[in-house]
């Protein structure tokens, strides 16, 4: 973890490998999924993304790492431009953290790719709703207008994203 963290991923890649192989010695099935999750960051990484898949899918194993694992998932299936997968993805994701912005941002902007930009309007809002500090709604909101050719509604959402974040790049 200590290598994944200052960005050694290849080292990292050597020891989260050791680990699983330890672990599951005796159980092809072991409690706790983090040692694949934390894995498939480090392929991630790396830009080994099927071998990163194949971690991730296995660290959803894990109760705990639902979330974090489909979200990760959703983020290679993006990357892939399979956008359905990253749909059923990014859902399973949010059955497990309802209120994750990146998740919720994920969902707004896969819908937006996947052409349904109703459902991706009333879901970006509803996600304002819930936290009216969440840029990357926010930031669709004005993408899919402008997509819509509502200038004056684009507008408005530029106003609204530039003032909340006080007009920070950051």
């Amino acid at each position: 973890l200590w290598y994944l963290r200052k960005g050694q991923f290849k080292k990292a890649e050597l020891f989260f490998e050791k680990t699983i192989d330890t672990l599951t010695g005796h159980n092809p099935n072991p409690y706790d999924g983090e040692p694949y999750y934390n894995l498939g960051i480090a392929l991630k990484m790396q830009g080994k993304t099927d071998k990163a898949y194949e971690a991730l899918y296995k660290a959803v194993w894990s109760d705990a790492w639902q979330h974090a694992g489909y979200l990760q998932l959703a983020q290679i299936a993006c990357l892939r431009n399979d956008w359905e997968k990253a749909f059923e993805l990014i859902e399973s994701s949010l059955l497990k953290n309802y209120h994750s912005h990146t998740a919720r941002h994920a969902k707004t902007f896969i819908l937006r790719k996947l052409g349904r930009h109703e459902e991706a309007v009333a879901f970006a809002k509803a996600s304002i709703e819930i936290d009216a500090f969440n840029y990357g709604c926010l930031y669709e909101n004005y993408l899919l207008s402008t997509a819509k050719n509502e200038k004056v509604e684009a507008g408005e959402y530029l106003h609204q994203l530039k003032t909340t974040s006080r007009n920070w790049e950051h």
